[in-house]
């Protein structure tokens, strides 16, 4: 697999951004946490709910992470944190 993501001390995670080919920004264990839960199909609320986080700061999580993998929607996260291994360092 060309992409490759890795866990870089307790700061975060550098992933690739495969569409772009140009390494993605930082995303925080939090944020990994949270990728984890919309690749399970999570909604905001609940992803609230099991984090014991509000809503807005769900979304905001949710939002950052769409930005970071350089995609246009939840199902394309989830499809990216599945391709190049985020869902699987987030359950190690």
């Amino acid at each position: 697999m060309s992409a490759q993501s890795r866990i870089d001390g307790i700061d975060g995670i550098d992933g690739i951004d495969e569409r772009r080919g140009v390494a993605a920004t930082r995303v925080t264990r939090r944020e990994l946490e949270v990728l984890n839960l919309v690749a399970d199909g999570r909604t905001n609320r609940q992803i609230g709910e099991l984090l014991f986080i509000s809503e807005k700061t769900a979304s905001v999580h949710v939002t950052n992470l769409l930005r970071k993998l350089g995609v246009a929607n939840r199902v394309e996260a989830a499809a990216v944190a599945r391709r190049t291994g985020l869902t699987a360092q987030a359950r190690a």
